[in-house]
């Protein structure tokens, strides 16, 4: 046998010695070999269980010191088991500092009242004139103070100059001598005082003892006729005489009130409009029934608005609108629904509804834009919550719910009408239950990464 060949055989024995040791060690010892791999491996990879209480960042997996203070390791807490909610929901736990530093807040969900606002943009279809009227001075005085100036918008109520009238203390104190005789059972006297009111004078005529007896039988049948003519002096009468010279009932109530008397008087806009055409200035002398100013300036303004087939059930003739124009955006205009669901757009599918508002005529033109607030559906004693609150998703509305001690957790709501601000409540929560208003956002992603983890996990 030559050299060549033993020495073949001898490599072939020397492999096949190497490979069964390799299959022994790694192949028929292979599940418990990997698993210690796996073991050692892991632990590498286990959060550190000793950390230093001074300086958080310095972490080991065995117990030492800290290379900065010196301090000993101390162990970690055993972290928590995460908590649910009894649908499953997770619950997140948040530090007080945490808390803090996000401005985490909370409002009780409360019942209010809320009414539905549907906006509805269109144009001005029609203006008309509206209301006109003319101020006279109801007795002779002098123009004190005016409240508005010309072309100054004005709304029912409003004032507008106060007149000072001459005669009216002398009226008003008779009144308060009226009441006073009638309240203490009255007297003879009181019952046969007279007056006569001529250019707004109050001037009372001489009493019994100072009249003269008539000459003969036809001048006192024309004495007698001429007194029965005479108003009967009563509280009621100069009640009346006052209110026609201008005071208001709530004046009336203050002077039967107080016993003040005042000579002034002041005039109200019976209707929105503007002062026009004034004739005297601040400080003149005016006579009974003397022309002073208008009131006036007032269009009636129809609107055509577009409304969302899905709101059309919600308006109603009648319902309150307020009316914003584009180039006065500060101003609302006060209106409502005359008419609705009168068109609908075949194009748009969008529903035509017919407003209708007061308006200054410098206001408005014809083909305006305009855009109305409708104030539909109103919901009493119902659960409200700020609509900051709601968290809006593709499948659901869900708020964040704070438990107390820390822990919040997502909650779905079923939302109803809602405002600018508010939002009304169907179903999900209580009176009483606190929600997040602010940072809600982040506790609910914090929830849904903890919810993903453990559908990854299979619990």
């Amino acid at each position: 046998m030559s050299s060549s060949l033993r020495i073949l055989i001898i490599l072939g024995l020397l492999a096949s010695i190497a490979a069964g040791i390799v299959i022994e060690r790694y192949v028929l010892s292979g599940d418990a070999s990997i698993a210690g791999v796996d073991i050692e491996h892991a632990k590498k990879h286990l959060d550190p269980t000793y950390v230093c209480p001074m300086h958080a960042e310095i972490v080991a997996n065995e117990p030492g010191s800290c290379p900065i203070c010196g301090m000993d390791l101390v162990m970690r807490a055993a972290p928590e088991e995460d908590e649910s909610d009894a649908d499953g929901r997770p619950v997140v736990s948040i530090s007080p500092d945490v808390i803090n530093n996000l401005g985490v807040k909370w409002v009780p969900v409360e019942r209010g009242t809320l009414v539905r606002k549907i906006e509805t943009p269109g144009f001005i279809q029609q203006i008309i004139k509206d209301k006109y009227t003319r101020y006279k001075a109801p007795a002779k005085g002098r123009m004190a103070s005016f409240h508005a100036g010309k072309g100054q918008w004005l709304e029912t109520g409003d004032p507008i100059v106060d007149i000072e009238l001459d005669g009216l203390v002398a009226v008003q104190e008779k009144h308060l001598a009226l009441l006073a005789a009638e309240s203490s059972a009255g007297t003879d006297e009181a019952d046969d005082s007279r007056e006569v009111l001529q250019d707004s004078d109050a001037e009372l005529p001489a009493t019994e003892n100072d009249q003269e007896e008539p000459a003969d039988e036809a001048e006192a049948e024309a004495e007698a006729e001429a007194e029965a003519k005479t108003p009967r002096m009563t509280p009621d009468y100069t009640r009346a005489l006052l209110l026609r010279a201008g005071m208001t009932e709530a004046q009336m109530a203050e002077l039967e009130s107080s016993g003040k008397t005042s000579p002034v008087i002041t005039l109200y806009a019976r209707h929105p409009g503007q002062v026009v055409e004034p004739r005297v200035a601040e400080g003149d002398h005016v006579e009974a029934n003397a022309y002073l100013f208008s009131l006036g300036g007032l269009m009636r303004v129809s609107v055509i608005a577009n409304a969302f087939q899905r709101d059309v059930s919600w308006i109603k003739s009648g319902q309150p609108v307020d009316i914003i124009l584009p180039h006065d955006s500060q101003q609302v205009w006060k209106g409502v629904v005359s008419q609705g669901a009168v068109s609908i757009n075949t194009t748009s599918q969008n529903i035509g509804v017919k407003l209708s508002f007061n308006a200054p005529k410098d206001k408005v033109k014809s083909g305006m834009y305009v855009v109305g607030n409708i104030y539909g559906q109103v919901r009493e004693n119902t659960l409200v919550l700020p609509r900051d609150a709601v968290i809006y998703t593709q499948n659901e509305q869900r708020v964040i719910v704070a438990l107390g001690e820390g822990r919040f957790k997502p909650d779905p709501v079923k939302l109803g009408i809602s405002t600018d601000t508010q939002v009304e409540i169907l179903d999900g929560l209580e009176e009483g239950d606190r929600v997040v208003v602010s940072a809600q956002f982040l506790i609910d992603s914090e929830s849904s990464l903890q919810a993903s983890f453990r559908r990854l996990s299979g619990e």
